[in-house]
């Protein structure tokens, strides 16, 4: 495993611990908590979305947040993993 490989791979379990401890939460919530910038955060759980539920919420007039929750509570990084493993393959073929 390359070493972007590893430090994606900490991200994802930082994102899924928090969602796991906390329940739904905002963008910038889950970056606050995390220590990882929002634009990653966002970026990841783009990616992976088929575990996340993502409701666009307007808090305020003008004014919208993404919560994010895990749709499966229980699902395991390696699950996660082998997701990510079969998406690659399909794309090679």
């Amino acid at each position: 495993m390359s070493h972007l490989q590893r430090r994606s791979k900490i991200k994802l379990l930082k994102i899924f611990n928090v969602l796991r401890t906390n329940g739904p939460l905002h963008i910038r919530g889950i970056a606050r908590i995390t220590n990882i910038h929002p634009a990653t955060v966002s970026s990841i759980i783009s990616r992976l979305n088929y575990f996340f539920d993502i409701d666009n919420i307007e808090i305020v007039p003008g004014f919208r947040a993404k919560i994010v929750r895990l749709k499966n509570p229980d699902i395991k990084i390696e699950d996660v993993e082998r997701y990510l493993e079969v998406r690659k393959q399909i794309k090679n073929i």
